[in-house]
């Protein structure tokens, strides 16, 4: 159906770097993404707005790997970059999620449409802790710290609930 392409891509979406070498990279992700919109793009148009985003993601994530080779110096230009890259993983997100809703609507599926939303909530609310946390972290380093070991555990858990939502998609609109 093309949901289990979307469960991959956020596994792929999850950082996990040794030695600064990101061993899961966005890239993939975002292929797997746009793989899966390609399935789902006519069972829902949230599926065709999260596809044309995936593809400018695909772009940045490799803009992003060139920029770890040489990185700017500008703080600024970082966190405008970041900005950047979150809103639209919102957009994508957004619509995921809205595309399970409507999907879920339509088959009168009232409990699994209310999870959906709910778990694009809970993905904004971590994106949005991220991002104030960025902004706070050239004042308060220290605070800065906790909070982001306390924001890598909550995002590790809210892509690990998103894969699974993509998982019962799977199953649960397939009939």
């Amino acid at each position: 159906m093309g949901f289990m392409h979307l469960f991959w891509g956020f596994l792929f979406l999850i950082d996990i770097r040794i030695n600064q070498f990101d061993i899961l990279p966005d890239v993939i992700g975002y292929v797997l993404f746009f793989l899966g919109f390609v399935r789902l793009e006519r069972r829902s148009s949230h599926f065709r707005s999260a596809k044309t985003v995936s593809v400018a993601l695909i772009i940045l994530s490799v803009v992003t790997l060139i920029l770890e080779l040489s990185p700017p110096t500008s703080w600024l230009f970082m966190f405008l970059y970041q900005a950047v890259v979150f809103i639209l993983n919102l957009y994508m997100v957004f619509h995921i999620c809205y595309g399970i809703g409507d999907m879920a609507g339509r088959k009168g599926h009232r409990a699994f449409q209310n999870k959906a939303v709910q778990r694009w909530r809970w993905f904004l609310a971590v994106i949005a802790a991220t991002f104030v946390v960025m902004l706070i972290a050239p004042l308060v380093p220290g605070l800065a710290i906790v909070l982001a070991l306390a924001l890598m555990i909550a995002s590790v858990c809210i892509h690990v609930l998103m894969m699974l939502l993509m998982q019962e998609a799977e199953h649960v609109l397939r009939r």
